[in-house]
């Protein structure tokens, strides 16, 4: 108990410090004036620069009795024109019933982005973002679950809006700073059509390939829909993937 506290702790410190830097953010570094019109889907982000919050949690649906629970939460802060600093908040997973096993805390990630091209804006019929990104993630050292690693990654983000429809994805790879850490690339690519004022459907693709130490790959498919009422942004999808379980995923996001 005193062990899951403690991380709880350190998780709400975190949201707190992300809190406190957006407040003192300079009010001359506004997100990006032209929205393009295209929200993020579960597992891609949007290459575009916004201040938002980002929070989700995955959930396994599969017939066993110890079951994942995956909470996550991230925040893109612009520190300006066209350059953002994004925080990646550990990811909390244990199994549910609740209790069954220790609280795992992920590795906290920092990355720099900067969008090198965008065009068009909401009201245009068309636009787009392109972005590049960089950074890494440090894992607090956990000898319970040895696994868990440092790591550093780079990816570009692309976006593009034509009427209703929109393309966009992300594209990167992760090496391991850590030995136990994996290398892989990964390809995360949305599909999404603007229904009508607030509704959106969307289909994901996403693609890992582990090249080191052991070389497997993976994949995912997210049908999903998303609902958008001015700042708030609500998704819901369930992935499927090559596993035999499939997993229930929710995402709540407040742009600024």
């Amino acid at each position: 108990m005193t062990r899951i506290s403690a991380r709880l702790s350190v998780s709400l410190l975190l949201l707190a410090a992300c809190a406190a830097a957006q407040a003192l953010l300079p009010s001359s570094l506004p997100a990006q004036e032209n929205d393009p019109g295209i929200i993020r889907t579960l597992e891609t982000d949007s290459a575009q620069i916004e201040n938002s919050y980002y929070f989700s949690a995955s959930f396994d649906n599969n017939t066993s009795s110890n079951r994942w629970l995956y909470l996550y939460g991230e925040g893109l802060f612009a520190i300006a024109n066209d350059w953002a600093l994004e925080v990646d908040f550990p990811n909390l997973s244990t199994q549910y019933p609740l209790g069954q096993v220790p609280l795992i805390l992920a590795p906290i990630g920092l990355n720099l982005r900067y969008e090198f091209y965008h065009f068009g804006g909401w009201s245009s019929e068309t636009a787009g973002a392109f972005s590049i990104e960089g950074g890494g993630a440090y894992a607090i050292p956990n000898t319970t679950f040895p696994w868990m690693g440092s790591s550093w990654s780079a990816s570009v983000l692309g976006g593009y809006r034509m009427g209703k429809l929109y393309l966009e994805g992300n594209y990167g790879y992760q090496g391991g700073i850590d030995p136990r850490v994996p290398n892989q690339w990964k390809a995360n690519t949305g599909l999404g059509y603007h229904l009508s004022r607030d509704w959106y459907i969307q289909g994901e693709a996403d693609l890992t390939a582990v090249t080191a130490p052991n070389s497997r790959s993976s994949w995912a498919f997210i049908p999903q829909i998303a609902f958008q009422p001015g700042e708030w942004l609500f998704e819901l999808g369930e992935s499927l993937s090559d596993s035999p379980a499939s997993t229930t995923e929710l995402m709540v996001a407040r742009t600024f």
